[in-house]
């Protein structure tokens, strides 16, 4: 699920538009003018802005500016009904995610938010030699997350050299390279990556050391999986 502005003076689009994105599941809020716009993303982070190029009083390419400012990391998609190809390549040089024209095929309009929604999702890695503790952590969090895993060291190194990790669940006692390698090789190549530590024996000389590396938490096994979600949440995962 998206939470998705539709910014778009034409009410009847609008309204078709958010609903049919409501029956897709995701959660809309459709304003008919940029300064409203503006208004919501002060209020709220979106995962997909939805913006005409052609609005009364602030046209979206100068709304879209504004609310980079706020919010640089929206994705912001300008939709127009019109030939406006300055503004049209404006929009695409400060960086909109795309621009479609209108009439618009609803089905394409549909798997862009699909692709935008994949492209937002935060990588997780859990690097557990643990079948069970693997499979059940990533049917946990598929939903939401971007879920890698890796049954030992070697593949856990791997996998961070080949992904964009923001998020690494680490059991220290893995199988070939062992838990704290793959922690200082996560931060050398991720400095602001999440490591959490999985654990199921009492290893306080490993913690203590994992800790030392920023290890931001540690759990014990078998893992609370609502504990580790608000652990996410708090870490703004």
């Amino acid at each position: 699920m998206a939470k998705i502005l539709i910014v778009d003076d034409e009410k009847d689009l609008a309204y078709v538009l958010s609903d049919i994105l409501k029956l897709e599941g995701h959660q809309i809020t459709s304003v008919l003018d940029g300064y409203k716009a503006i208004e919501e993303i002060k209020k709220a982070h979106y995962d997909l802005i939805l913006m005409d190029i052609r609005l009364p009083g602030i046209n979206g390419v100068e709304t879209f500016i504004q609310i980079k400012e706020i919010d640089p990391e929206v994705k912001v998609v300008m939709m127009t009904g019109f030939s406006v190809e300055d503004l049209i390549e404006k929009a695409l040089r400060e960086g909109a995610y795309a621009c479609i024209h209108k009439p618009f095929d609803l089905q394409k309009v549909i798997g862009l938010v699909q692709k935008v929604i994949i492209e937002n999702k935060k990588v997780i890695l859990i690097a557990n030699g643990d079948g069970r503790t693997r499979e059940e952590v990533k049917t946990a969090l598929i939903k939401d997350y971007s879920v890698y895993t890796a049954k030992d060291g070697n593949e856990a190194m791997v996998k961070l050299q080949d992904k964009s990790c923001q998020c690494v669940l680490l059991n220290l006692q893995l199988p070939g390279i062992n838990g704290l390698s793959i922690l200082k090789q996560a931060k050398e190549l991720y400095p602001d990556v999440v490591v959490i530590v999985m654990t199921e024996y009492d290893l306080p000389e490993m913690v203590n050391k994992a800790r030392e590396l920023s290890a931001y938490a540690v759990i014990k096994k078998p893992i609370d999986i609502k504990a580790l979600i608000l652990l996410l949440k708090e870490a703004k995962l």
